[in-house]
């Protein structure tokens, strides 16, 4: 549960080892005296340091939820992807922390309960899309569940590396994108006490880029569930 003062807070997307722009990240948001810092996970596979990514969510209190690059070292499977880590490469410190991140998170915020997650819920595979004329729709059952209980104001997750807001009837989904680089590497801000999210990207210093109200705007749109995707969603981005 989150501190009654808690109000703006610090979003990290999929980490990828990349320890430098962690920490600038954690840095800008730090000058903008954010409460809290939470993470979508995915620290593992990728050219940075392991370990000083560890090390700076540690200290940090970074609330971080594990991703499915995390548990694939876990499980040594899918050490064919590009960058990855190997489990017997890894000191036992390192091993510790993956094993103890959780699949998910749920914090109180003024706003109402917020979830993070890596994918969706404690399935950290699964990608959300209302459909575009370059990507086709992707929709989810355990998701339409998650909105139909009605306890989930805002859910936050990772995965698909790309900074984007869906609105729902009862929801906001907010992916936190990621820090990986030659992928728009970026940030975010979420501010609970004016209802907005500032954008950041890493170009390679931390720049403002663009705010979004949380609520819903004139012709954005709103869905009841992924049962009323329709591919022909305009996104809503936090991207210059």
């Amino acid at each position: 549960m989150l501190d009654p003062g808690t109000k703006r807070i610090g979003v990290l997307g999929d980490v990828h080892s990349e320890h430098a722009h962690l920490q600038a990240a954690i840095s800008h948001l730090e000058s903008l005296g954010v409460d809290m810092f939470i993470c979508t996970g995915d620290l593992a596979d990728g050219q940075g340091d392991l370990a000083r990514c560890v090390e700076l969510l540690t200290a940090n209190d970074v609330v971080t939820v594990r991703g499915n690059h995390d548990r694939w070292v876990l499980e040594n499977k899918a050490r064919h992807v590009p960058h990855a880590h190997q489990r017997r490469d890894l000191d036992d410190g390192i091993l510790e922390y993956l094993a103890s991140m959780s699949s998910t998170a749920t914090l109180a915020t003024p706003l109402g309960q917020l979830l993070l997650c890596h994918g969706v819920g404690n399935n950290d595979l699964k990608k959300i899309w209302p459909g575009t004329e370059r990507m086709p729709i992707e929709r989810c059952d355990r998701l339409d569940k998650i909105i139909a209980q009605d306890e989930i104001a805002i859910m936050i997750n990772g995965h698909v590396h790309y900074r984007t807001l869906i609105h729902f009837e009862n929801m906001l989904l907010l992916n936190a994108g990621t820090l990986k680089r030659d992928h728009r590497p970026g940030f975010s801000l979420l501010d609970l006490a004016n209802g907005e999210l500032t954008g950041f990207e890493l170009t390679p210093e931390p720049r403002e880029v663009k705010k979004q109200p949380l609520a819903p705007q004139a012709g954005t749109r709103v869905f009841g569930d992924t049962r009323h995707f329709d591919g022909k969603w305009v996104p809503v981005t936090l991207y210059a």
